[in-house]
């Protein structure tokens, strides 16, 4: 018997809404992300998406997905895969398999198959895109680097401007930020459309 289990996901990020979630679980949540994105690192010696897909054995396609979706990560037969549009220049297609490694990372079990077919997903209802949003940003932006910028004088946006990242990546990070610890005020832009608009 040939059993295929597919497991896609969006790359998508998420808005608050009217949910909540206990600021306990928020924190265990980020402590988890930058502990594995810490630990890959280091077992890899490189904080480069592609590179950690590569190394992970993990397949990158680029299919010309038209203008709704910019990449998504799916799991069949054992193998881990990220399809990124390949409409998307450099910097986006490295922020989104960013976003997808965090899938595959920390989502990519059989055992959680499923598949999201409704393209209005795009909100905090799942917890899957908070982390995988939180993982991206862990990943691509240094602590030292934003701290730097904000130290600075720099806002959001400028740090956004100077990382060549949204202002919701900025706000991830910020986040992540917080729970370690630093003295930094969040500017609580994440919304619905921050990869859509990308």
């Amino acid at each position: 018997m040939n059993l295929n289990i597919v497991w896609v996901s969006i790359a998508i990020l998420f808005d608050e809404g009217d949910r909540y979630i206990p600021e306990e679980l928020l924190m265990y949540k980020i402590n988890y992300i930058v502990d594995k994105v810490k630990y890959l690192i280091s077992e890899y010696k490189t904080g480069d998406p592609f590179e950690l897909c590569d190394a992970m054995g993990i397949h990158i396609y680029y299919k010309d997905l038209g203008d709704r979706i910019k990449a998504f990560y799916f799991y069949q037969s054992r193998i881990k895969n990220i399809v990124i549009n390949i409409r998307e220049n450099e910097k986006i297609a490295k922020l989104l398999c960013s976003h997808e490694l965090g899938h595959c990372v920390l989502h990519g079990k059989p055992t959680d198959a499923r598949a999201f077919c409704d393209m209005k997903i795009f909100d905090y209802a799942s917890m899957a895109e908070c982390e995988a949003n939180l993982f991206a940003a862990e990943l691509m932006i240094d602590d030292s680097v934003i701290m730097e910028i904000l130290k600075n004088g720099g806002s959001v946006f400028d740090a956004a401007k100077l990382l060549e990242v949204p202002a919701g990546m900025v706000d991830f990070k910020l986040r992540i930020l917080k729970n370690k610890g630093y003295d930094v005020k969040l500017p609580n832009l994440v919304n619905s459309e921050f990869l859509r608009n990308i």
